[in-house]
């Protein structure tokens, strides 16, 4: 897994993205995609996406908190 790589789609997806909207790191991909990825490669990208945001590398993305599933939300900020 190259976690660059899955960060740039990640970018990618959210410049995509309303305003305002509110959203699990697994929305940001197509299902094929992100189910492609063995559970502990998903568990690392979600690691590296949430610290990315928390270092300010994803500029109007703010961490909300965990979803019912303990998956880390998120929110796209105006």
């Amino acid at each position: 897994m190259d976690i660059n790589l899955w960060l740039n789609k990640a970018q990618e997806s959210i410049e995509k993205m309303p305003i305002n909207t509110t959203f699990l790191a697994k929305d940001l991909f197509e299902g094929a995609e992100w189910n492609q990825l063995k559970k502990g490669e998903r568990l690392h990208f979600g690691r590296e996406f949430k610290n990315a945001v928390k270092e300010g590398k994803f500029p109007g993305i703010i961490y909300t908190g965990k979803a019912q599933n303990n998956s880390a939300k998120y929110t796209k900020e105006g």
